[in-house]
């Protein structure tokens, strides 16, 4: 089964793309509400799929292909929906990709969100964890760096369903470990599945009328406890900083039901210095972090006064490094960029009063850098990730 592990990461970008364009065209067919009595249980199986992943797909998430070009095969299972929103409908899944080469296979778990077109059209997206068999350094030319056995697992598909349950669809997904380790080559995975659905999909009714109302713009502020970590790659040497961090968000949610949607932008705009020994105890590389920013998309679950969330999108962070005498202090090398990469984490809101909430949340965000000279050395990518739990108020104008 660690076969199965490597394939389903690189999908999820591109089916996003179409699949946002094709989510707003359609005119959506949610699946009916039921008595109680004639749901199934919440783990039957509704759906099976099979099909063939180019594997390690270039040009996608992860940028490049480092493994064999080859056919993967697929399998995944989807059970019976959880719940209702947004048109569309909750439901878990789990599958496998098997590469026959030897090279990297992956396992997953993920929960796709739905929607289907009354004419048979689908676009499906979906978050997870993935396992694989993959080399986790940089170990090996033809193998990727993937740096941590339990992976992030994006996916997107766009299909169409015909009336007696079977389905094509076109299927991307990806690994990644957000840059929350050294090594984060990624990998990616397109291509082609069938699909058999057993019945028609039967959803819970979950909104009993108590459910608090997020929905609209916001703004806040939080203050808490941060932590740093620079690596310069092809050294030994890192750099490690906490401290206490603060900062503001605003953002917009969308609700539908329990289920919430919306975008955010934060900024922590505390600068940080993080420096240790490149070369033994002569030169010194120093990287000047100037802030930490992040635009991202956030979904959730409200339970009365309280709303359960997760958030990912696109960490923005400018810094300069450089290269450092330990005897002059005269800089021997530097380059300054602004920085993109992962911004992830989840949190917990809770509605004090219908203007004023509380939030506490653990965010994650990893980046990479641009090539530092050092003398004597050459280049050598540099890498950064900060973790941070903190605290907030909010204020809704809904």
């Amino acid at each position: 089964m660690a076969k199965t592990v490597g394939l389903a990461a690189r999908l999820a970008r591109t089916g996003m793309w179409a699949g946002a364009t094709l989510g707003l065209s359609l005119t959506h067919c949610a699946p009916a509400c039921a008595d109680p009595s004639e749901l199934p249980p919440l783990w039957a199986v509704s759906e099976i799929k099979i099909g063939a992943l180019e594997h390690d797909t270039p040009g996608l998430w992860s940028g490049f292909s480092l493994e064999r070009a080859a056919a993967d095969a697929n399998i995944e299972i989807l059970f019976t929906p959880w719940a209702r929103t947004f048109g569309g409908y909750l439901r878990p899944a789990i599958g496998a990709t098997l590469n026959f080469n030897g090279d990297t296979s992956k396992a997953y778990a993920d929960l796709r969100w739905e929607i289907e077109a009354p004419w048979g059209a689908f676009f499906a997206i979906g978050l997870g964890t993935a396992v694989h068999d993959g080399h986790l350094s940089a170990d090996s030319p033809d193998h990727k760096a993937l740096g941590a056995p339990v992976l992030f697992h994006p996916s997107a598909e766009l299909g169409y369903r015909f009336e007696n349950g079977l389905s094509v669809s076109f299927f991307a997904d990806h690994l990644s470990n957000g840059f929350s380790r050294r090594y984060n080559e990624g990998m990616d995975t397109v291509g082609v599945r069938l699909g058999h659905r057993f019945g028609p999909l039967l959803a819970r009714e979950t909104d009993d009328g108590s459910t608090a109302d997020f929905s609209g713009p916001y703004i806040g502020a939080v203050a808490g406890y941060q932590l740093g970590n620079a690596d310069w790659l092809a050294f030994s040497g890192g750099a490690t900083g906490n401290g206490f961090s603060w900062g503001g968000f605003a953002g917009y949610l969308w609700q539908s039901g329990r289920g919430v949607f919306g975008l955010e932008v934060d900024a922590s705009p505390l600068k940080t210095s993080l420096m240790s020994g490149c070369i033994g105890p002569l030169i010194l590389c120093r990287m000047d972090v100037e802030g930490v920013y992040s635009v991202r998309s956030r979904f959730g679950w409200v339970f009365g006064q309280v709303l359960l969330y997760g958030t990912a999108g696109l960490a923005i962070v400018p810094w300069d490094a450089s290269a450092v005498s330990s005897i002059t202090a005269k800089e021997l090398g530097g380059v300054s960029s602004t920085n993109y990469g992962v911004a992830a984490g989840v949190g917990i809101e809770y509605k004090l009063v219908t203007h004023l909430g509380l939030r506490a949340e653990a965010m994650h965000y990893g980046l990479p850098g641009l090539d530092l000279i050092v003398p004597g050395m050459g280049p050598s990518s540099d890498h950064f990730e900060s973790a941070a739990g903190r605290l907030g108020i909010i204020w809704s104008f809904n």
